[in-house]
């Protein structure tokens, strides 16, 4: 099991995008997303060494499927032995419109 760490340009780039507070509108927080898929995400990192990878060992992704945010892509990086960070993330910005689209079983 590895330690891991939420990057400072992740942790800046999430705030940016959220802010500290929910929005009139119900746009979600800073804290619902450290809340639900980046902490789904840092569990599931601490297996970092279970995950396949592409072309480079040190660099991992996983995806994570939130019922607020839908599917999100993480991105880890072995920054030393025992040690990851998680360096990125991606929303996946069709999701939602595809699900409204799926027809009722």
């Amino acid at each position: 099991m590895v330690e891991v760490r939420v990057g400072a340009l992740l942790a800046a780039a999430i705030a940016r995008e959220y802010g500290p507070e929910r929005s009139p509108g119900g746009w979600p927080s800073e804290w619902d997303f450290w809340s639900g898929p980046l902490a789904a995400a840092v569990v599931a990192f601490r297996d970092f060494d279970t995950f396949r990878y592409d072309r480079h060992p040190a660099v991992r992704s996983l995806h994570v499927v939130d019922p607020v945010f839908g599917p999100v892509v993480f991105v880890g990086v072995r920054i030393e032995p025992g040690v990851v960070e998680l360096a990125a993330y991606e929303l996946d910005p069709g999701y939602w419109d595809l699900i409204a689209e799926d027809p009722d079983d």
